[in-house]
């Protein structure tokens, strides 16, 4: 059988068992303990804790899975991945231990037809019942094995649902053993196969580690086909199976190393396999959370390749591979192939100089500690790798590791928090404001005497309320004076907490006698805080008040966010489905949108965005809000953030049929309402993330009309017409450049005069001739030009010229023979001038910012020649 008919019978033996199919849930779950689907039960996670009701009794399915927790081990043996698949059968409260066992046995056996002789079973220690179900099959009890509770004894978690398992192993024979006389299944050799796991969920652990009876006894059971596939092929290793031969075949082919490791080859197929099917569901690289995994497996399989001769880009050209081995169950792929390939393509030639120029310094450390005779790569060392050459930590770990040298990662995870402390203070400074060091304790005991606050801001802009609660200084007190600022918490608000990347909402809070700005409102643990300034009087704790927002503010505001809700459903219209929001920034009237993309914007596609924007807007569409399930919700076709954690309802904000959302945040009635969106900006602010910032209503008109103000003025100044300005400032640029040419061409005639003069005035060590120049305003371009053709002239002999210009000095070196060589003896000039350098043995350039150093680290080249000479 092939891998293919496997999965089928599979499927097709338990719907005869009256098992309803279910397809794969994808990789990227809706779990937030999750990033990936790392099992097959993972989908059915919530039948099993009884959360909610399963849409059948039995159910099978073939998931697919990603996990890294095994990445040391990928390649590394036969059967280890990061992506797999996972055949089970399920039984929710229906069959039980017996019903599972015989119908295993049935499919392994007259189904896959695997010798029954060769059959091992592994139990629970204390499962009799187990024990006796096998021995009735026909299991000889020789090859039932008792094992213990870390064998042999599944759990979610520490505490729940948990059970005894029994194991299905199939014996290869010995030729695949280690020869050990207790080798036997669990043992680490080839020999073993582990083909299936049958959980049989019966108990409940409760947090003094005490089991007792479920009400439900549940079956959870998984099958790896990459395994199963090797024993029924008789191949002895999944990666001989026709899932990974083509494959396997075609990076071969491809490889210029005929002596690599086999490991190398097996890490990239799995590599890329997890890749193709990660992109397929539109998981990009990124920086953080699925992203920054995936960014994390393409670098690596990068990386491998050049273990096996492959220095440019190469894993994209497999992409078509894993997709015809895969397209007969999962021909979603053939559909995104071209995008998968893009992103693939676009990942590799970005690291590719990151790697270069990361593995030349890091060979450099390691050459560096073995002549030293020093095991531990220092973590500064590591820490400026990444930090400021932007190599990978992991990777940098994995090769020390392969190196045999060490990591303190302690002290590495230490200079890491000490950055990114730096990189919060910003942020950090802003919440001190409005929190204060010490509020966080008093809020604790506040909110048990008053409960959640009850947020009306949907509803309405203008609330009587009472004062629960005021913060001053940290500290709760009982009243808060004219001029003063604090924290007022009231029982129920109008005012909008900053949250989902929108701000808070800013207004006033009075009495008859009293009177207070608020300055901003944040949330902390399920409290509203307002930062209030009183204007007049005082306000006391149990006051009854009148809290009310500002409206026209509130309104930019809610421009702004439903801007962004459109705008995310015009990205995924345009660039595709791939585009996932990464964060957001909703102000009044403006707004900032990051998401996933691999590639910088077209002109031409931002113009699609913002056509496609704005004819939304004029469509003046009806905006909805309802209450309901996440569950209902993502069957709807809404969006989630499936990063944050939602309640058991969540609101789904519609705008007409073209977007829908899952927000918490305040929207407007119509898109009309918002009136105009202009984008101003697109860049990327990380690897696979972009961000747009856009300007909305008013203020978008207002900086359309400021560009047209501005324009006008230009026409005025060139004295031209609109029709004709582009073609006149394109036509000065043109003799602009004629006239550069022109300058430069003079200024090689000048030097050309020079050449012979510097040649002859050239010192000499022996038969090696030292020339050095220094000019002012000659640019880069030419004195390169110039360095190489004295050079030329020379038999044996380095030049070193300078050129000097607005605060800064350009330096290029050119040498005739290595035992010269002009980037060690540049660097050693620039590094006497305040500056650095770097380049090959023939050729260098450099400079500096230090002007006034020049002269006296040029007087220094004899000396430094000589000094490489006498080396050499």
């Amino acid at each position: 059988m092939i891998s293919n008919e496997i999965r089928r019978e599979f499927l097709n033996f338990f719907k005869q068992r009256g098992h309803l199919v279910q397809p794969s849930a994808p990789l990227a779950i809706n779990d937030p303990e999750l990033l990936f689907t790392i099992a097959g039960m993972v989908p059915f996670k919530t039948f099993f804790l009884g959360e909610k009701t399963p849409p059948a009794s039995r159910i099978t399915s073939c998931q697919l899975c990603f996990r890294t927790n095994d990445l040391d081990r990928v390649g590394q043996t036969p059967y280890h991945h990061t992506f797999f698949e996972m055949l089970g059968n399920f039984s929710f409260g229906d069959y039980f231990k017996k019903e599972a066992c015989e119908w295993g046995w049935e499919f392994i056996t007259n189904w896959l037809g695997l010798d029954k002789s060769h059959i091992w079973i592994t139990i629970f220690r204390e499962d009799e019942e187990t024990y006796q179900i096998w021995k009735k099959i026909g299991i000889p009890s020789s090859r039932i094995l008792r094992r213990d509770e870390k064998d042999n004894f599944w759990a979610l978690a520490e505490v729940g649902p948990c059970g005894p398992d029994t194991e299905i192993f199939f014996d290869r024979g010995e030729k695949f053993g280690c020869g050990k006389v207790n080798c036997e299944p669990g043992c680490d050799c080839r020999r073993w196969v582990e083909v299936w796991n049958l959980v049989f969920m019966q108990f409940n652990r409760d947090e003094k580690g005490k089991l007792s009876p479920l009400p439900r006894k549940n079956i959870d059971t998984g099958m790896g086909l990459e395994r199963v596939t090797s024993v029924v092929q008789g191949t002895g290793d999944d990666y001989q199976t026709d899932l990974f031969t083509s494959l396997l075949g075609w990076l071969k082919d491809l490889s210029l190393s005929k002596r690599a490791e086999e490991k190398f080859f097996r890490i990239i197929c799995d590599h890329l396999r997890a890749l193709t099917f990660l992109l397929g569901e539109g998981i990009l690289p990124s920086n953080t959370g699925r992203g920054y995994v995936v960014r994390r497996i393409l670098r690596r399989a990068s990386r491998y390749g050049r273990k096996i001769g492959l220095e440019d880009p190469f894993l994209y050209k497999g992409v078509p591979v894993v997709i015809k081995t895969m397209e007969e169950p999962y021909p979603h792929l053939k559909k995104v192939r071209g995008e998968i390939v893009k992103i693939i393509k676009g990942e590799e030639e970005s690291f590719q100089s990151t790697l270069i120029r990361g593995m030349g310094i890091l060979e450099r450390i390691i050459d560096d500690l073995r002549q030293r005779g020093e095991k531990l790569i220092s973590s500064r060392d590591v820490f400026k790798l990444y930090d400021t050459y932007g190599f990978p930590l992991d990777l940098t770990e994995e090769i020390a590791t392969e190196e045999g040298l060490k990591i303190d990662t302690q002290s590495v995870e230490k200079l890491l928090n000490e950055q990114k402390r730096w990189s919060r203070e910003d942020f950090k400074e802003k919440k001190r404001s409005i929190v204060g060091t010490r509020i966080k304790a008093q809020i604790s005991s506040l909110k048990q005497c008053v409960g959640k606050v009850e947020f009306k801001g949907y509803e309405t802009l203008r609330l009587k309320t009472s004062l629960v609660g005021i913060v001053k200084e940290g500290v709760l007190v009982d009243e808060i004076n004219e001029e003063e600022e604090g924290q007022i918490i009231l029982a129920s608000t109008p005012f909008y907490p900053e949250g989902g990347g929108q701000v808070g909402d800013k207004g006033r809070i009075f009495t008859v006698d009293s009177e207070a700005d608020v300055l901003d409102t944040q949330e902390m643990d399920e409290v509203i805080l307002h930062q209030v300034r009183v204007l007049k009087g005082k306000l006391r704790k149990d006051d009854e008040v009148m809290a009310e927002v500002d409206a026209q503010r509130r309104k930019a505001i809610s421009r702004a966010h439903t801007s962004t809700h459109l705008l995310q459903a015009t990205l995924r219209k345009i660039l595709g489905k791939g585009v996932k929001q990464s964060g957001s920034l909703v102000e009044e009237d403006r707004l900032r949108f990051d998401f996933t993309h691999p590639f910088p914007l077209s002109e031409k596609e931002i113009e699609k965005v913002s056509l496609l924007l704005n004819e939304k807007i004029r469509e003046d569409l009806p905006i909805t809000v309802e209450e309901t399930t996440l569950e209902e919700a993502s069957k709807r076709g809404a969006i989630a953030l499936f990063e944050e954690r939602y309640g058991e309802k969540v609101r789904v904000v519609s705008i007409g049929d073209f977007s829908r959302e899952v927000c918490g945040g305040t929207h407007l009635c119509r898109s009309g309402e918002i009136g105009l969106v202009k984008v101003i900006s697109e860049e990327g602010i990380a690897s696979g993330v972009r961000r747009i910032e856009a300007l909305v209503g008013e203020k978008a008109l207002e900086w359309s009309e400021k560009r047209e103000k501005l324009l006008r003025k230009i026409i005025s100044k060139l004295r031209t017409s609109d029709d004709k300005v582009l073609s006149l400032i394109e036509e000065r640029e043109r003799k602009l450049r004629d006239k550069e040419k022109e300058l430069k061409k003079w200024q090689r005639r000048l030097l050309d005069l020079s050449t012979e003069k510097l040649i002859k005035q050239a010192l000499c060590l022996g038969r090696i001739k030292i020339v050095k120049g220094k000019w002012e305003g000659i640019s880069s371009e030419i004195l390169r030009e110039l360095a190489e053709k004295m050079r030329d002239k020379l038999k044996e002999g380095i030049v070193v010229l300078a050129s000097v210009g607005q605060g800064k000095v350009f330096l290029a070196a050119a040498s005739t023979q290595e035992n010269l060589p002009a980037n060690q003896i540049l660097k050693e000039v620039a590094r006497l001038g305040g500056g650095s350098a770097g380049g090959r043995w023939d050729f260098a350039q450099g400079g500096t910012s230090q002007p006034s150093r020049v002269d006296q680290a040029l007087e220094k080249l004899p000396a430094i020649v000589k000094n490489f000479v006498s080396q050499s």
